[in-house]
């Protein structure tokens, strides 16, 4: 652990329960260890891939002379029972000189560890380490050496934590180099510090305030505790430097979202485990197996391993009361594979109670194969089944082609945010009051399913102001791949005039931030003209495709069929990896299917003359609509999806039954499987 009152901690509690009258207290120094687990060198192979070594037996050799000299210390170490006073000083002596012979090993790694940070300046090179100058102990250093080991001291704000050195008779041992069994629960907060979260500890009720409230707030205390903003800094820098470790690090992925802290521990569990039938049992949020993030670590996992599963709910917090009540928690046991690429996956829960854990977890799981949950999508995000029926219903969903999809002559529809809350902050007004001229800037809240304006908005913005900011980012966009905008053609004139920018008319918008045990997940609008949106709400934009095709997806989107598939891999965001792989069926536009799609969402986007002219483009209605007459539109779009999606009657009972738990779902069931039944006998 990092901090030494928790070894401290530990050692009591063992020796509390260990605890025999005339016998001394047992030496655990050298078990319980104080450290940074995520900060130094994990493995042999490791100070193999640091020196560019390609053949790792030979180059063990060189490895284990800087180990050797301590062998003999641990021998001895090894032997002794902790049975009297005098045994308990051979212990302590016996460490103290494991730890001196292995200083020039530490001094080696690191300088490993901190010349992964590009700023360090420094390629690994064995041939500075490998004289006996700089290996026999007492001897004198080469120049260079001495030189970089200040320079990784200086710049190392804590001791790196070496599992070869701590745990040299684990690493020694041959053909079964690491740990045999690991067992744990790391921490889950991101390697980084927001400034809010700091001023949270001491102004109370701060995370409760308002934007702007939140903001004359920070800059009274800034300007009134300058020992808190020294703090602050302090922190920061601390943060910063733990970031830079990670993402420089051996965590493949850490630099892609948030660089939370499990995603590199669940690369350190893998590095250090015994690759001699090793395994590992860990508690992990859900999102190990669904972000982004840790997409390496999944395909790394699924090409060498195999997983057993079990999800549980957090519900009113019977798992950790102190942690998020609707986060899902992973129980992941992790088996080396010895065959390679014949791995497989089971999947058991989700369980929201400790009754129906005890009740189900020896129920039989699903059972994937590694190659056919490869396939799903692009990051290997494994799905949250409800149960073992949910199987067929979640493979049928899969059939249709993925909603990024990038055919000739088809639509083609992009995620794109406008403006970032943070970055952009400068070009908003975080003000309760609108200011003359201005126009609302939406965040996530701001719409919901067929409700187009909640009047809850993040700030207002001046178009005058924000407009050529957008068209400058827009002109920028053709030249970049990666921007949607990039995929216009070349000879659109849309380019040439600002009057073209999406704020300028309805768009589809969903909600970045939402959670799979919300009541819905997927939450898309169409969001009038004249107004800015925030980064927590992107929206689309369509290289190819009119206003048929943005209300034909929207429809989909806001479906119950598709909704209960987003919630098997949806954890709190619709993360665009998420949102462009969800299934989106693909008819022929003739489809009387596809054209009823578009009239039902597009009546039901369409409340206010707002969207007079986008109604009047696809030829449907504009206005408030009855609530019976809404009801209705909205259970035969679920019935009408259900069937471009080629789902039985059977599929979409259980869609229904197993969507959201406690839901009443009874009278819209009933609704959607009439519509259902009724298109059934038409086609």
């Amino acid at each position: 652990d990092i901090n030494p009152i928790s070894v401290q901690l530990a050692q009591l509690s063992i020796w509390i329960h260990t605890f025999v009258p005339g016998l001394p207290l047992s030496f655990l120094d050298r078990t319980l260890a104080v450290g940074n687990s995520l900060v130094g060198i994990a493995s042999m192979q490791e100070v193999a891939d640091e020196f560019g070594a390609k053949d790792l037996f030979l180059f063990r050799e060189q490895i284990r002379r800087l180990l050797e000299p301590a062998r003999d210390h641990l021998n001895r170490l090894r032997k002794l029972s902790d049975l009297d006073a005098s045994q308990i000083q051979q212990a302590m002596y016996e460490m103290l000189a494991v730890r001196a012979k292995l200083e020039r090993a530490r001094e080696m790694f690191d300088i490993l560890t901190v010349s992964r940070i590009p700023d360090f300046g420094y390629s690994p090179d064995y041939n500075d380490f490998a004289s006996d100058a700089v290996v026999t102990l007492g001897s004198k250093r080469e120049a260079k050496v001495d030189k970089l080991v200040k320079q990784a001291d200086a710049y190392l704000r804590s001791r790196p934590f070496h599992f070869p050195l701590a745990f040299p008779d684990v690493f020694l041992r041959e053909g079964r180099e690491g740990f045999d069994v690991i067992l744990g629960n790391p921490p889950w907060e991101e390697a980084t510090l927001e400034e809010d979260d700091f001023w949270s500890r001491y102004i109370p009720g701060f995370q409760g305030l308002k934007q702007h409230e939140q903001e004359s707030l920070k800059k009274k205390w800034r300007r009134d505790r300058p020992d808190l903003v020294a703090q602050l800094e302090k922190e920061v820098a601390v943060a910063e430097a733990m970031r830079d470790s990670l993402v420089h690090g051996p965590f493949p992925g850490m630099g892609t979202g948030d660089p939370d802290l499990y995603k590199a521990f669940c690369w350190r569990f893998w590095q250090l485990l015994s690759r001699d039938n090793g395994r590992i049992g860990v508690v992990l949020p859900r999102s190990a197996f669904a972000a982004k993030g840790s997409t390496d670590f999944r395909k790394e996992l699924l090409s060498k391993s195999t997983m057993d599963l079990t999800f549980l709910l957090n519900t009113r917090g019977w798992v950790f009361d102190e942690a998020e009540p609707r986060y899902t928690i992973a129980l992941a046991v992790i088996r080396i594979n010895p065959k390679p690429g014949e791995g497989t996956v089971g999947l058991l829960g989700p369980f929201s109670s400790l009754e129906r854990y005890l009740a189900g977890r020896g129920s039989k799981p699903a059972v994937f194969k590694a190659a056919e949950i490869e396939s799903w999508n692009d990051s290997a995000s494994l799905p949250l089944l409800p149960s073992e029926e949910s199987v067929s219903a979640f493979a049928q969903l899969r059939k249709a082609p993925r909603l990024d999809v990038a055919k000739p002559g088809e639509w083609r529809a992009r995620p794109f945010a406008e403006l970032h809350a943070t970055n952009d902050k400068d070009l908003m007004k975080l003000v309760e009051d609108r200011p003359a001229g201005f126009w609302p800037v939406f965040k996530g809240e701001s719409f919901d399913i067929w409700e187009p304006d909640t009047g809850k908005y993040y700030a207002w913005a001046d178009p005058k102001k924000v407009i050529p900011e957008l068209d400058r980012r827009r002109q920028s966009g053709r030249t970049r791949e990666n921007s949607p905008y990039h995929e216009f053609e070349k000879s659109w004139k849309g380019f040439d005039s600002t009057a073209s920018l999406p704020c300028h008319a309805p768009r589809v918008a969903v909600r970045d931030v939402t959670r799979a045990t919300d009541t819905r997940t997927v939450r898309a609008a169409l969001v009038p003209g004249k107004i800015f949106i925030a980064n927590q709400a992107p929206f689309l934009l369509w290289p190819r495709g009119d206003e048929r095709d943005q209300a034909y997806l929207l429809g989909v989107l806001c479906s119950i069929p598709l909704d209960w598939y987003s919630r098997r891999f949806v954890e709190t965001h619709v993360n665009y990896h998420i949102f462009n792989a969800l299934p989106v069926p693909r008819p022929e536009a003739a489809s009387e299917l596809r054209f009823r799609v578009i009239e039902l969402a597009g009546r039901l986007a369409c409340p206010d003359d707002r969207f007079q002219a986008w109604a009047k483009a696809i030829g449907v209605k504009c206005g408030p609509m009855k609530p019976a007459a809404k009801e209705d539109h909205i259970a035969e779009l679920d019935a009408v999806v259900a069937h471009l999606f080629g789902l039985a009657e059977n599929h979409l009972r259980h869609i229904f039954e197993t969507f959201h738990e406690g839901w009443d779902f009874g009278e819209r069931l009933a609704a959607v499987l009439e519509h259902f039944k009724s298109w059934s006998r038409r086609r």
